[in-house]
């Protein structure tokens, strides 16, 4: 009886997430899944407070990425992005759309997915409308640069942050092991777009006008320098056991403590660049999550993991990624992560599974949520925005893109994973 509650009330929240009846703020059914489970006994209370403080790292980290995000939209790092690839592309409509690719890319590594899909989207947008280019290859250069390149990096995508904090598996140590799997995942993302987009990639632009003048170039400068400082202190915390959350919430505040004694950034501002939203989301997943494997379903994929993954080697890999990959497309990307990662630690903790299936989960929900517009939560935003732009993209438009680029860019990632390990696994 438990397991069929604790199922349904799932299965429900994650309905009326991707549905949004009455245009509810996503983060309201996730609370209420939440309050359920609760309510019902499936999570008793002293739990609540195991589940926030499981969920404290990688929340206070996201924060801090937002406020990150709000000093580098307010000082133009966006805009001179888009700039930048305009005068970079010489004139060529199929160089300029590898170039926005390549910067959502780098956007995504350092800033993370969100600000690629959210802040990135809508800027590509308009300078390819104002170029009088058709806009659809470059939205959808900028929803899957979110996806695909959020592998590089442990802040580069809420998943990545929580199998890294569930493994401790260290940032640098991370980076090295998956520069492979995401620099192929990229590339083979670029070049199959670059053959389905072909047609609308033919032709040429006018570059002029494009060049870039920031408001405040000491801003601007300053901006930019604090960005790469905090990015080398992710790489060097935990050397010195100091929390790349905490890392990231005082570089935010410090940033933008700067940008609002400097007249730049409103306190109001401040407040709107946080999505509270999203925090709530995750906290509320994490409960009914926490139910679902209190009443069984934990049991169920901790024996297919055992039964699937039991070693490093390619096909153990590639089942992984794509069974994870599969379920994040039914489920959505965040609870599957959650219940993956709870099945798998007590299985890497006393070695009967090798730490390649917490990174081959890592690649199942960051690529493979490319397959439909329900896989994560950033192309879920994405589609509003391009929506919002007029740009009519339907989910059978968006599967049809993702049935034929989905399964090679998994499986390059796979493949550098497996080719990683080998040389760098533990």
């Amino acid at each position: 009886m438990e397991s069929l509650l604790a199922g349904t009330i799932l299965v429900v929240t994650v309905a009326l997430v991707l549905v949004r009846p009455g245009g509810l703020n996503r983060a309201w059914w996730p609370i209420f899944g939440g309050g359920a489970v609760v309510i019902t006994g499936l999570v008793p209370p002293e739990q609540v407070i195991g589940v926030l403080s499981e969920t404290a790292d990688p929340l206070v980290l996201l924060v801090g990425l937002m406020l990150l995000s709000a000093v580098a939209e307010k000082a133009g790092f966006f805009d001179w992005s888009a700039s930048l690839a305009v005068r970079a592309g010489g004139g060529r409509v199929a160089r300029l759309f590898a170039l926005v690719f390549l910067i959502g890319c780098l956007v995504t590594a350092v800033l993370s997915l969100d600000a690629t899909a959210v802040v990135l989207t809508p800027i590509v947008y308009g300078t390819v409308s104002r170029l009088r280019l058709k806009p659809l290859p470059f939205m959808f250069a900028c929803v899957y640069a979110a996806n695909t390149a959020s592998l590089f990096l442990p802040i580069s995508n809420l998943t990545n942050l929580l199998a890294y904090n569930a493994f401790d598996l260290g940032f640098a140590q991370y980076a090295l092991i998956m520069l492979a799997p995401a620099a192929l995942a990229v590339l083979t993302n670029l070049l199959l777009f670059a053959w389905l987009f072909r047609r609308d990639l033919q032709g040429s632009y006018d570059p002029i006008g494009s060049r870039f003048s920031p408001q405040s170039p000491a801003f601007f400068r300053a901006t930019t320098g604090s960005i790469v400082v905090v990015l080398a202190a992710f790489f060097f915390a935990p050397l010195v056991g100091v929390s790349i959350g905490l890392i990231a919430l005082v570089g935010g505040i410090l940033m933008i403590g700067a940008a609002v004694a400097l007249g730049q950034v409103g306190i109001r501002e401040v407040a709107g660049s946080v999505s509270w939203d999203v925090l709530a989301l995750v906290i509320g997943f994490f409960l009914v999550v926490r139910a679902t494997e209190g009443a069984g379903l934990g049991t169920l994929v901790h024996a297919v993991y055992a039964a699937a993954a039991p070693g490093d080697g390619f096909p153990q890999i590639l089942t992984v990624a794509f069974a994870t990959a599969l379920g994040s497309n039914v489920l959505n990307n965040l609870p599957m992560t959650l219940v993956s990662l709870d099945a798998l630690e007590p299985l890497v903790s006393n070695g009967g599974i090798e730490s390649a299936a917490a990174y081959a989960t890592v690649v199942g929900t960051g690529v493979g949520p490319n397959l439909t517009v329900v896989g994560s939560l950033a192309t879920l935003i994405w589609l509003s925005i391009v929506r919002g732009k007029g740009v009519e993209v339907t989910a059978k438009d968006y599967l049809k893109v993702g049935a034929v680029s989905t399964p090679p860019i998994l499986f390059s990632a796979a493949l550098g994973l497996w080719l990683s390990l080998q040389l760098f696994g533990p």
